[in-house]
């Protein structure tokens, strides 16, 4: 016989604390000054509204250092997407309506809760 699936655990998998971002199109991230630029030169400065050691990263940095010229549509829309990865022991619920104020977000969101299956 084999063996089967038991109930979900109840114990959540420990995460990196994080938000996870989608800017509006026609902006970009500026990795040198830390910003978010729009194609009409309005700024957000991401550092005065987050903890120190706080690191914004691409969902999909392969697709940085390739050409605008050679992605896809769909590939270009995925540099719109990034993480905010915060500190050990932030609350990034806290972080939510702040980041949410910046004129440069479309979508933020809490990563997803994540569990395991009970060992059998």
């Amino acid at each position: 016989m084999l063996p089967s699936m038991g109930p979900e655990s109840k114990k959540r998998v420990k995460t990196k604390p994080h938000l996870i971002m989608r800017v509006k199109k026609g902006w970009h991230f500026d990795e040198e000054t830390y910003q978010f630029i729009s194609d009409q030169g309005q700024c957000v400065e991401t550092k005065a509204d987050l903890p120190a050691r706080t690191r914004l990263e691409y969902r999909v940095p392969q697709l940085v250092r390739t050409s605008t010229n050679l992605l896809s549509k769909d590939e270009a829309d995925l540099l719109r997407y990034f993480n905010i990865m915060l500190p050990p022991g932030s609350d990034p619920s806290e972080y939510l309506v702040i980041v949410k104020k910046w004129p440069c977000v479309e979508d933020l969101h809490l990563p997803p809760e994540v569990s395991l299956p009970n060992k059998l």
